[in-house]
C-alpha cells in the first residue's frame, strides 16, 4: 500500500462456500483508520449485481431475456434506428449492444449504434442504463428499490445501496490519486445500473457465496448465465453479467468482474467448482497493482486466471528510442470529459498518471507505440506531420478504448 500510495484496501476470502476472512487495511483518509465495515464505491462492479437482479426476475417469470427492450423503453436518440428492436436483456448483459461505453464518448454527445446489436463485443455502461430504464418502466419502481427487495434484504447485505442523504460518510473510503492525494469529488452519485453502487467487502462476499451456490436459479437458467456468449481472447469470454475464465486446471471456470473509476479499483473472482472466491476493494488509482498481487497469493489458480485475463494477443519486446522522440510525446492529454492524463519521460520509457489513471511505466515497442508489461494495455502516439499528430490512442484487450489530444498550453 505504501509502494502504490493506496490508503485503504479491503480483502474478503471465501472458502468451501463460506466467508472465511474479511479485513480492511489502512485509513479512510488521513489519520482516520478504516473499520471492518468500510464503505467502498465499487464502480463497474455494480454490473454483476444488476445482472443477478435481472436473472432473479427471469426466474420468477416476470422478465424475459430475449424480449425487445423497446417494449418498455426507447431512447429518443435512437428512436428511428432500424436496430432498435434487436436490443434485448441477453445482449445488454453480455455487452453486445453496439453502444459506446458512454454517449459522452461520442463527439455528438448522443447515443448511437457503433455496430449491429449481437454481432460484436463492446463494453457499454449505456447498455446497462438502457436496461435500467426498461426495468423501471415495467415495474414502476426505481432500480435501487428493486435491488433492495430482491437482493439486498434476502441476502443480508445491510450495508449495500446507492448514495442517499443518510449515507454514513464517516465509514466511506474517500478516493485517492496515484500519488496518494485525495480527489475533491462529491460522494453523491445517482442510481446507475452500471456504476456507483456503495457496499462493503463482506456484503459483496455474500453476493459471491449466493452466486456460487446457484443464485436460486434453475440449472437451465444458471447455465445460460455462464454460457460463453462472446469470446474476448483465448479462454476468456463474456456471459450474462460476468466475465468468464474457462479451461482452468481440472476443468474449472471462474466468474469475475472489476470496477475502475477515479480513485476506485476493485475486483471479485468466484470459482463455483471449488466454492472459493476473493473480493478486493481499494480507494486508489493504483489499486489494481495491489489487487493482482493479492489474488496471486490468495488463490491457487490466481496467477492462471490473471494470466488469461491480462494476456495480450501478441508478445511485446522493448526497443530503444531517441530521447528527443520520447520527449516529443510528453505533456498533458485531455479527455472529452475534461480529465487529464499526464505523460512524462522516464528513461527509455514513459510514465503516465492523471485523473483516474494508474501511475504506470510503459515501454516502447515501435516509434509510436508503448506497452504496459503484464497487462494487455498499449498507448499509441500520432506521428508528427500527420492528421493524428498530438493525439494519444489507448488500447485495452486489443480494442481502442479512447483517443485523446494534447491539452492546449
Amino acid at each position: 500500500m505504501a509502494e502504490y500510495k493506496v490508503p485503504c484496501v479491503g480483502v474478503g476470502l471465501i472458502s468451501d462456500g463460506r466467508i472465511k476472512w474479511v479485513k480492511v487495511f489502512g485509513s479512510l483518509q488521513k489519520d482516520i483508520p478504516a473499520p471492518a465495515n468500510t464503505l467502498f464505491n465499487i464502480a463497474s462492479q455494480t454490473k454483476p449485481v444488476t445482472a443477478m437482479l435481472v436473472l432473479k426476475l427471469v426466474q420468477e417469470g416476470v422478465w424475459n431475456l430475449d424480449e425487445p427492450l423497446a417494449h418498455y423503453w426507447i431512447d429518443p436518440d435512437i428512436a428511428s434506428q432500424p436496430w432498435l428492436y434487436k436490443l434485448t436483456t441477453r445482449i445488454v448483459l453480455s455487452h453486445r449492444t453496439g453502444f459506446p461505453n458512454w454517449r459522452s464518448n461520442d463527439s455528438s454527445g448522443k447515443l448511437s449504434f457503433h455496430f449491429e446489436p449481437g454481432t460484436q463485443f463492446g463494453y457499454s455502461g449505456e447498455g446497462y442504463e438502457y436496461l435500467r430504464r426498461a426495468l423501471e418502466s415495467k415495474f414502476r419502481q426505481p432500480l435501487n428499490k428493486l435491488m433492495e427487495a430482491q437482493l439486498f434484504k434476502p441476502l443480508g447485505m445491510k450495508n449495500t445501496g446507492y448514495w442517499s442523504a443518510d449515507l454514513d460518510t464517516t465509514h466511506f473510503a474517500m478516493w485517492h490519486d496515484g500519488k496518494g492525494n485525495r480527489y475533491q469529488v462529491p460522494v453523491q452519485t445517482p442510481v446507475n445500473a452500471a456504476d456507483d453502487l456503495i457496499t462493503t467487502v463482506e456484503d459483496y462476499c455474500k453476493l459471491g457465496v449466493f452466486v456460487m451456490q446457484g443464485a436460486g436459479l434453475t440449472d437451465t437458467l444458471y447455465q445460460q448465465m455462464i454460457q460463453p456468449l462472446i469470446r474476448l481472447k483465448e479462454h476468456y469470454y463474456r456471459g450474462l453479467g460476468w466475465g468468464l475464465v474457462k479451461d482452468l486446471p481440472g476443468g474449472g471456470y471462474a466468474l469475475e468482474h472489476g470496477g475502475s473509476d477515479i480513485g476506485v479499483r476493485t475486483m471479485a473472482i468466484f470459482l463455483p467448482g471449488s466454492k472459493e472466491g476473493i473480493v478486493i476493494m481499494t480507494n486508489g488509482d493504483n489499486g489494481m497493482f495491489i489487487s493482482d498481487r493479492i489474488i496471486k497469493a490468495a488463490l491457487p489458480a490466481g496467477a492462471t486466471i490473471l494470466g488469461i485475463m491480462n494476456k495480450g494477443s501478441q508478445a511485446h519486446e522493448c526497443i530503444t528510442l531517441a530521447d528527443a522522440l520520447i520527449q516529443s510525446y510528453t505533456g498533458a492529454y485531455q479527455q472529452s470529459n475534461g480529465k487529464i492524463m499526464n505523460v512524462v519521460k522516464e528513461g527509455n520509457a514513459i510514465k503516465v498518471s492523471g485523473d483516474g489513471v494508474p501511475t504506470a511505466i510503459l515501454y516502447p515497442e515501435s516509434e509510436t507505440r508503448f506497452f504496459l508489461p503484464d497487462y494487455d494495455v498499449q498507448l499509441e502516439f500520432g506521428r508528427a506531420g500527420t492528421a493524428d499528430a498530438n493525439t494519444l490512442t489507448i488500447y485495452e484487450n486489443g480494442k481502442q478504448v479512447m483517443k485523446i489530444s494534447k491539452a492546449p498550453n
